[in-house]
């Protein structure tokens, strides 16, 4: 299988992710499914074409690989960009995409969505059309606090849209000070949520307004009792501004402090002012927002020593050209640095240094480009929960284990194993050891996140030639052995450290070896 071939299939592959998640923003005929659609099946195509052994050309593929690219990964950059809050940028993104007013306009939606998320209501109000999406508008509207425009919009429809416009109905209520009118509409968004079909955002919806109508009551042990079941799509700072806005009413203006300080750390910046405007009419400090957490040091430097690897592996084979091994041509970095079996000649192929040192060469562009953008996805947030010192173990262990596992499953074959996807998977097993026994919300999602993902590298490990099955499961199993180990450990905040240097201290022996091989050759 060719890298044009690989990256199509992947293509494909995030298309019908991509197309089941657009589907959900326009009607199918529009232009935004359509385009999804189309750019899907010409990649899907062209993938089983050369793999049932009908090439279609080099021309082909290429124009394949820059046509469906931007059509499949255009709806996941705009967001990522508007997460950002980059709207203009996501803007020239989705004029450049998109040609038809629907087409942009179901864009829009994933800009004004995201709008929403930071608190920035004008700019989602901005790309609202006049006309359309009564409940983002009501949305846009309630966080903006323009109540009585709220109250003013026709009616949501039905399903979701209609019961997000009346959550923020509710919320409208509320702060004119109508109560009852508030409890009558969050009883009825029960009545109807109860009478089905029973959809997660009816019951966020509907556990919202009504916990906002007992915060208004001052009920803090209900809002308590509601908030301590978790709630998935709210905002930490929401969830403290309910409490707050209870214990406040309730008569307890310390603890409200308090609450509402925790809310304004946590809040993004178009919703701080809120709490700040509370705070300050108390003549209460305003506490510094939190600043998120960013990249750890450790996942991007691992990804640069993989990216310079593969430079210089690509120099050393440009310059010395293919070697022969045992009547078998080699390129150098081969040579120096994979792991090899039943390979006759192969120098120094039962080192111990090799079962690591095979991650840091790789099959082409497309095999290390692969591997650093999943190190960076997984990489950043386990680094995130268990530091810089056990990424490098992880990352380590996975690597072992998979050429390990491949030469007791593989033994008597003959094989050359290159990549750091081992060791990738080694980050993604110990992240799925982390979170498998976790009660939280979020962490059983990404469980089932990881395992799909698992399932899916397995099949492809399967189903592709020239794919170590046996090196990905090594990884997977080492990963996880080490993340299991790793809780058992000493709960001393050193063991991080001191592991991410043993790490270290032998990565660094690896690749003095692979230097000597390499000055060797030269």
């Amino acid at each position: 299988m060719t890298q044009d071939v690989f990256l199509l299939l992947a293509v494909a592959l995030l298309g019908v992710y991509t197309l089941a998640w657009t589907r959900r923003l326009a009607l199918p005929w529009t232009e935004l499914p359509v385009k999804t659609l189309a750019a899907t099946v010409f990649a899907g195509a062209v993938v089983v074409a050369e793999l049932t052994g009908q090439p279609v050309g080099a021309a082909l593929r290429t124009a394949a690989v820059v046509v469906t690219t931007p059509f499949i990964a255009g709806p996941m950059l705009v967001m990522a960009v508007a997460r950002g809050r980059r709207y203009a940028i996501a803007d020239l993104i989705i004029q450049a995409l998109y040609w038809t007013e629907a087409g942009r306009a179901a864009m829009r939606r994933v800009v004004v969505q995201a709008a929403l998320q930071r608190g920035d209501a004008d700019a989602a109000l901005e790309r609202l059309p006049a006309d359309d999406d009564v409940a983002m508008r009501a949305q846009a509207l309630a966080a903006k606090g323009a109540w009585q425009a709220v109250l003013d919009l026709p009616d949501g429809g039905e399903g979701d849209p209609r019961d997000l416009a009346d959550g923020a109905r509710v919320q409208a209520l509320l702060a004119l000070g109508r109560i009852d009118e508030a409890a009558d509409l969050a009883a009825a968004m029960r009545a109807r949520f109860e009478r089905g079909p029973q959809r997660p955002i009816g019951y966020r919806s509907m556990t919202l307004a009504e916990t906002r109508v007992d915060a208004e009551r001052g009920n803090v042990r209900k809002v308590r009792e509601t908030l301590g079941q978790p709630l998935v799509g709210v905002a930490s700072d929401e969830l403290y501004g309910l409490v707050a806005r209870a214990v406040e009413v309730a008569g307890d203006r310390e603890t409200a402090t308090r609450i509402y300080q925790e809310a304004a750390r946590a809040a993004p910046e178009g919703r701080r002012a809120r709490y700040a405007e509370r705070l300050e009419a108390w003549g209460e400090r305003v506490p510094a927002a939190s600043r998120p957490r960013r990249f750890g040091f450790a996942t991007p430097a691992l990804a640069a020593v993989l990216a310079a690897a593969y430079a210089g592996q690509a120099a050393l084979d440009l310059s010395l050209g293919a070697l022969v091994v045992g009547q078998m041509p080699m390129q150098p970095s081969s040579i120096a640095a994979a792991f090899g079996l039943g390979v006759a000649g192969f120098p120094f192929s039962d080192a111990w240094w090799r079962y690591l040192s095979y991650a840091f060469v790789h099959g082409g562009i497309i095999h290390i480009g692969f591997n650093v953008w999943v190190l960076l996805d997984l990489g950043r947030v386990y680094e995130a929960r268990r530091g810089w010192g056990d990424l490098l173990a992880a990352f380590v262990v996975g690597t072992a284990m998979g050429a390990y596992l491949t030469s007791v499953a593989q033994a008597g074959d003959t094989l050359l194993l290159v990549g750091a996807s081992g060791g990738v998977l080694g980050v993604a097993g110990a992240l799925l050891a982390d979170v498998v026994r976790s009660r939280d919300l979020h962490d059983r999602a990404l469980t089932r996140s990881l395992v799909q993902w698992m399932v899916l590298i397995t099949l492809l490990s399967l189903a592709i030639p020239n794919v170590s099955l046996w090196g990905h499961v090594g990884g997977v199993v080492g990963g996880m052995l080490w993340g299991f180990v790793r809780q058992g450990l000493p709960a001393w905040r050193g063991t991080g450290p001191v592991v991410g240097l043993l790490s270290i201290a032998v990565l660094a022996a690896v690749l003095t070896q692979v230097l000597w091989v390499v000055s060797a050759l030269l």
